[in-house]
């Protein structure tokens, strides 16, 4: 699909909202239908997902590899946050991992939306650009809504902790590559774009330090919602079980 077809991204437009819309429908939709299905059905649901993001991981590396506007080397790089965290999500609808479940939920239910709304994209609809960001972040979204809510995972009171850890080690380990490539993997050298919340967190790569606090206090203000000991969930076949224990050996053995 051509990017002369494409005019510049404006934020708010009718191309951002309209795809913040259609993720908003095909989650529900998703979770919904996960949600209609026994547990063992539900398990095929989020690999199902998984694959999905496997695909769309591997499919914008493939076309940044043939293209000339948005090449491959050395900004396209599947080393934003996001595209790593898509691994992890995969990792975590396949396996179920406790770990892996809360890095993916805290990290994603903030830094991923924040991406959602004020998106550093250069194109609008219909360019390929535009279509594997919102693809992308998207699916990441719907699978971190997917965990609890299909899936009945639960997370545990250190995961927010963790998931914060988890976070500064990728930066810690981008930082460097950005400095030597000249790349801004995870932003650690300047902002995406204009009216983030990096811009009122002080100069880069320092923005972070002062947002350690902030994110850690978001996590914990989430982390109600989705803790063990929260209300059962019920699937139309007539199951219910208690969100409190919702290990892979359990969901396995139905």
């Amino acid at each position: 699909m051509p990017s002369a077809l494409a005019a510049a991204f404006v934020r708010l437009s009718a191309d951002h909202l309209g795809a913040l819309l259609a993720i908003a429908l095909l989650g529900t939709l998703f979770i919904l239908g996960a949600r209609r299905r026994p547990l063992p059905q539900r398990r095929v649901f989020a690999r199902g997902l998984a694959i999905a993001l496997l695909l769309l991981w591997a499919g914008e590396i493939l076309w940044r590899a043939g293209s000339r506007e948005f090449p491959l080397y050395p900004d396209g790089l599947p080393l934003h946050y996001c595209s790593v965290a898509m691994l992890m999500a995969a990792a975590a609808l396949w396996y179920r991992s406790p770990l892996l479940c809360g890095a993916v939920f805290f990290s994603v239910m903030t830094a991923s939306i924040q991406a959602l709304i004020t998106p550093a994209l250069e194109l609008g609809a219909p360019s390929l650009r535009y279509l594997f960001f919102f693809a992308s972040h998207g699916a990441l979204l719907i699978a971190a809504a997917a965990l609890p809510l299909a899936l009945g995972w639960r997370a545990r009171r250190c995961d927010p902790l963790i998931t914060l850890a988890v976070g500064d080690v990728y930066l810690l380990a981008v930082h460097p590559l950005n400095r030597l490539l000249g790349t801004n993997y995870g932003f650690t050298l300047h902002p995406p774009v204009p009216g983030t919340l990096l811009d009122y967190a002080g100069p880069a790569p320092w923005y972070y330090l002062a947002l350690q606090l902030p994110a850690l206090a978001l996590f914990y203000l989430i982390y109600p919602l989705v803790r063990r000991n929260a209300d059962p969930i019920s699937d139309s076949a007539g199951e219910s079980r208690h969100a409190a224990s919702p290990s892979k050996a359990e969901l396995d053995s139905r």
